[in-house]
C-alpha cells in the first residue's frame, strides 16, 4: 500500500524485483489504480451499501485514452461522491479546492444550523472564557456548565480544569457540534474523571491486505478512570458536522450511563484517515478501520444517531434561538 503518511521502513537488498514499477500515468491507467487501491484498503464498502465492482462498471467505461484530465477529474467526482464518506476526498490540478466525498462538507448542508456566536451572545452573555488555542469555549448557562470543544485533540486536554470550575454546577453541557476531528486518544485521556470504573468505549480494526475479510484483530478501547469522578449529569450535543475523532468522543460519551445524547446524528465517518498519491501527482484520502461501538454496531455511514433527535431550524436561528441547546438545558 502506497500511502502518504510516514513509511515505517526502507530495506536494500540485491534483488531488483523488489521495487516495483510506477504506475503509467494516463487517463484509464489512473482510474484503474485509483479504483484498485480503495478496492484493496478501504474499509467503509458493506457499511456504506456500496457495490465498488458496480460502481467500476459503470464509471469504467467512461474513460477512454483522449479522456482529458477535466473530464477524468469529473469521472473520478463521480465515483467517489457514490462512497459519501468524510474522509474520502480528491485534490486535483483541475480543482481550487480538494474535493470531498461526503455530501455535507461539499456543498455545506445545514452548516447554517450552528452557530456559536450565536451561543456566546444570547446564552453565555459575552461571559465566557477560552483555552486550547481558542478552540474552546466555555461558561456557565445558570448554573450549568457549557463547554464547546471546535476539535477532538490535545486542545480536550484542558476538560479536567474545566471541571473543577463546573465542580458546584448542576450539570453540564458537552458541545461537539461541528466538531472536526483530530486525534481522540487525547479525548481518551481527557475524559478519565467521566468514569468511576474501567468501561468498554469502543472496538476497531484495519484493512491489512486486499480481501473483503483482510483486517486485524478487533481492539479494544477503555476509558479507566483517573482523578475526581464527575458525577453529574451530563448532556452530549453533537450533529452531522461531528466527525472522525469528534465521532469516537462521541462513543466515548455515549458509553457512559449519566450521559444523554442530543441533536442530530453524528457524520458516520469514524476512522482513521490515510492518503496516497497517484502518477500524475493528484491526491487522494480514504478510510482503512471499522469501528465497532459497544453495541457492536458499526455506525459508519449512519453515524450515532441521538437519544433526542431534533435539529435547529433556520426560524429559530433567525430568532436567536437554538432549539437543541435549550433541549439540552430542559433535561436538568
Amino acid at each position: 500500500m502506497r500511502y502518504l503518511l510516514p513509511i515505517l521502513f526502507v530495506a536494500l537488498t540485491g534483488c531488483s524485483g523488489f521495487f516495483q514499477p510506477e504506475p503509467a500515468n494516463d487517463p484509464e491507467a489512473i482510474f484503474e489504480d485509483l479504483w484498485q487501491r480503495f478496492h484493496d484498503d478501504y474499509a467503509g464498502f458493506e457499511s456504506r451499501n456500496v457495490d465498488w465492482d458496480a460502481q467500476y462498471d459503470i464509471f469504467r467505461p467512461m474513460i477512454t485514452a483522449s479522456t482529458t484530465d477535466e473530464e477524468l477529474n469529473e469521472v473520478l467526482h463521480q465515483l467517489l461522491a457514490v462512497l459519501d464518506d468524510g474522509h474520502v476526498s480528491l485534490m486535483t490540478s483541475i480543482d481550487q479546492e480538494k474535493f470531498a466525498s461526503n455530501i455535507y462538507y461539499r456543498t455545506r448542508l445545514e452548516d447554517e444550523l450552528f452557530d456559536l456566536d450565536l451561543i456566546k451572545t444570547n446564552y453565555l452573555n459575552n461571559n465566557y472564557e477560552q483555552n486550547g488555542n481558542d478552540f474552546n469555549t466555555f461558561g456557565w448557562i445558570g448554573n450549568i456548565g457549557y463547554v464547546h470543544f471546535e476539535f477532538a485533540s490535545d486542545n480536550m486536554m484542558y476538560l479536567p480544569d474545566m471541571l473543577d470550575q463546573f465542580a458546584d454546577a448542576d450539570g453540564l453541557i458537552i458541545d461537539l457540534r461541528h466538531n472536526g476531528g483530530g486525534d481522540f486518544t487525547w479525548a481518551l485521556n481527557a475524559m478519565e474523571r467521566l468514569t468511576n470504573e474501567k468501561r468498554l468505549v469502543f472496538r476497531s480494526r484495519s484493512k491489512n491486505g486486499p480481501g473483503p475479510d483482510d483486517y486485524t484483530e478487533l481492539f479494544d478501547w477503555y476509558l479507566e478512570p483517573g482523578g475526581t469522578y464527575f458525577d453529574k449529569q451530563i448532556v452530549l450535543l453533537t450533529d452531522r458536522y461531528t466527525i472522525s475523532a469528534g465521532e469516537r468522543a462521541t462513543l466515548i460519551l455515549d458509553a457512559l450511563p449519566n450521559v444523554i445524547h442530543i441533536g442530530d446524528s453524528t457524520n458516520g465517518a469514524f476512522s482513521a484517515v490515510l492518503g496516497g498519491e497517484l502518477a500524475n501527482g493528484w491526491m487522494y484520502s480514504f478510510a482503512p478501520q471499522q469501528v465497532y461501538f459497544i453495541d457492536g454496531i458499526d455506525y459508519e455511514g449512519t453515524g450515532m444517531i441521538p437519544d433526542i433527535l431534533i435539529k435547529n431550524t433556520m426560524d429559530e436561528m433567525a430568532a436567536g434561538i437554538d432549539q437543541n441547546l435549550e433541549t439540552a438545558l430542559d433535561q436538568f
